[in-house]
Protein backbone atom coordinates (compact mmCIF):
# COMPACT_ATOMS: atom_id res chain seq x y z
CA UNK A 1 0.00 0.00 0.00
CA UNK A 2 2.45 2.51 -0.88
CA UNK A 3 1.07 6.23 -2.09
CA UNK A 4 0.67 7.06 -5.55
CA UNK A 5 3.81 10.23 -4.56
CA UNK A 6 6.71 8.84 -4.09
CA UNK A 7 9.45 10.72 -1.72
CA UNK A 8 12.06 12.41 -3.68
CA UNK A 9 12.38 15.60 -6.15
CA UNK A 10 11.47 15.37 -9.65
CA UNK A 11 12.73 17.12 -12.43
CA UNK A 12 12.92 17.16 -16.06
CA UNK A 13 16.09 16.11 -17.62
CA UNK A 14 16.07 19.51 -19.17
CA UNK A 15 16.31 20.89 -15.49
CA UNK A 16 18.79 18.62 -14.34
CA UNK A 17 21.29 19.30 -17.11
CA UNK A 18 21.03 22.63 -16.26
CA UNK A 19 21.09 22.18 -12.54
CA UNK A 20 24.52 20.07 -13.06
CA UNK A 21 26.04 22.72 -15.52
CA UNK A 22 25.33 24.83 -12.70
CA UNK A 23 27.52 22.77 -10.49
CA UNK A 24 30.28 22.64 -12.76
CA UNK A 25 30.56 26.27 -13.70
CA UNK A 26 30.46 27.26 -10.06
CA UNK A 27 33.12 24.40 -9.07
CA UNK A 28 35.35 25.86 -12.19
CA UNK A 29 34.78 29.19 -10.67
CA UNK A 30 36.39 27.93 -7.08
CA UNK A 31 39.00 26.38 -8.82
CA UNK A 32 39.88 28.96 -10.73
CA UNK A 33 39.67 31.93 -7.61
CA UNK A 34 42.26 28.73 -5.81
CA UNK A 35 44.75 29.27 -8.41
CA UNK A 36 44.94 32.97 -9.03
CA UNK A 37 45.09 33.42 -4.99
CA UNK A 38 47.87 31.07 -5.27
CA UNK A 39 49.53 32.46 -7.94
CA UNK A 40 49.19 36.13 -5.63
CA UNK A 41 50.48 34.63 -2.67
CA UNK A 42 53.60 33.24 -4.76
CA UNK A 43 54.03 36.72 -6.11
CA UNK A 44 53.72 38.40 -2.86
CA UNK A 45 56.26 36.26 -1.59
CA UNK A 46 58.71 36.67 -4.19
CA UNK A 47 58.92 40.26 -4.16
CA UNK A 48 59.49 40.78 -0.16
CA UNK A 49 61.55 37.69 0.06
CA UNK A 50 64.25 39.41 2.22
CA UNK A 51 64.54 40.28 5.83
CA UNK A 52 61.37 43.08 6.79
CA UNK A 53 63.18 45.44 9.49
CA UNK A 54 60.13 47.01 11.61
CA UNK A 55 61.55 49.83 13.73
CA UNK A 56 60.40 48.90 17.41
CA UNK A 57 60.36 52.10 19.49
CA UNK A 58 62.16 50.96 22.88
CA UNK A 59 61.70 52.28 26.05
CA UNK A 60 65.10 53.85 26.25
CA UNK A 61 64.25 56.00 22.87
CA UNK A 62 60.66 56.53 24.97
CA UNK A 63 62.16 57.62 28.25
CA UNK A 64 65.05 59.92 26.24
CA UNK A 65 61.89 61.62 24.71
CA UNK A 66 59.94 62.80 27.42
CA UNK A 67 63.82 63.84 29.22
CA UNK A 68 64.60 65.98 26.01
CA UNK A 69 61.50 67.23 26.62
CA UNK A 70 61.99 68.04 30.25
CA UNK A 71 65.38 69.41 29.38
CA UNK A 72 64.04 71.93 27.15
CA UNK A 73 61.43 72.99 29.15
CA UNK A 74 63.69 73.26 32.46
CA UNK A 75 66.75 74.82 30.68
CA UNK A 76 68.57 71.55 31.13
CA UNK A 77 72.17 71.46 29.38
CA UNK A 78 73.83 68.72 26.75
CA UNK A 79 75.68 66.98 29.38
CA UNK A 80 73.06 66.30 31.77
CA UNK A 81 71.42 63.84 29.46
CA UNK A 82 71.80 59.82 29.94
CA UNK A 83 74.57 58.14 27.74
CA UNK A 84 72.11 55.79 26.45
CA UNK A 85 70.30 58.84 25.18
CA UNK A 86 73.15 60.26 23.61
CA UNK A 87 73.36 56.90 21.85
CA UNK A 88 70.00 57.22 20.17
CA UNK A 89 70.51 60.87 19.14
CA UNK A 90 74.21 59.98 17.21
CA UNK A 91 71.46 56.78 15.81
CA UNK A 92 69.07 58.93 14.62
CA UNK A 93 71.34 61.32 12.96
CA UNK A 94 73.36 59.07 11.19
CA UNK A 95 70.44 57.26 10.04
CA UNK A 96 69.09 60.43 8.11
CA UNK A 97 66.45 60.85 9.79
CA UNK A 98 67.32 64.26 10.89
CA UNK A 99 67.86 65.13 8.03
CA UNK A 100 64.42 64.08 6.66
CA UNK A 101 63.03 65.95 9.68
CA UNK A 102 64.98 68.81 8.67
CA UNK A 103 64.28 69.39 5.28
CA UNK A 104 60.46 68.49 5.52
CA UNK A 105 60.39 71.54 8.28
CA UNK A 106 62.52 73.47 5.69
CA UNK A 107 59.63 72.33 3.09
CA UNK A 108 57.02 73.24 5.40
CA UNK A 109 58.20 77.19 6.51
CA UNK A 110 59.29 77.89 2.42
CA UNK A 111 55.25 76.67 1.60
CA UNK A 112 54.00 78.80 4.19
CA UNK A 113 55.64 81.98 3.57
CA UNK A 114 55.02 81.64 -0.27
CA UNK A 115 51.31 81.19 0.63
CA UNK A 116 51.26 84.40 2.87
CA UNK A 117 51.43 87.95 0.99
CA UNK A 118 52.01 91.06 3.30
CA UNK A 119 49.86 93.79 3.87
CA UNK A 120 51.22 97.78 2.43
CA UNK A 121 51.09 98.83 5.94
CA UNK A 122 54.42 98.52 7.55
CA UNK A 123 53.18 96.22 10.20
CA UNK A 124 54.06 92.79 9.43
CA UNK A 125 56.51 90.84 11.78
CA UNK A 126 58.49 87.48 11.29
CA UNK A 127 58.69 85.84 14.56
CA UNK A 128 61.22 83.92 14.39
CA UNK A 129 62.18 80.87 17.87
CA UNK A 130 65.62 81.31 18.93
CA UNK A 131 65.50 79.81 22.11
CA UNK A 132 68.04 76.67 20.96
CA UNK A 133 70.51 79.40 19.72
CA UNK A 134 70.39 81.77 23.11
CA UNK A 135 69.99 80.01 26.40
CA UNK A 136 66.71 81.48 28.30
CA UNK A 137 68.38 81.55 31.41
CA UNK A 138 70.83 84.83 31.31
CA UNK A 139 73.34 83.90 34.20
CA UNK A 140 74.41 80.54 32.11
CA UNK A 141 75.91 81.62 28.83
CA UNK A 142 78.12 78.24 28.14
CA UNK A 143 75.86 77.87 25.25
CA UNK A 144 77.56 80.73 23.31
CA UNK A 145 80.68 80.10 24.63
CA UNK A 146 81.18 76.48 22.89
CA UNK A 147 80.22 77.69 19.51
Amino acid sequence: MGSQYESGIYMTSFAATIFIGALVAVGILLITLLIALTVMLQSCQNQSSGVVEVLKTSDDYIDCKVFALYAELNSLEADEFPSFCRVLAIQYIRAGQYARDLNSTIQLVQNYFSSITPKNDGLDVVLIDIDDILSSNPHNTSLLMHR
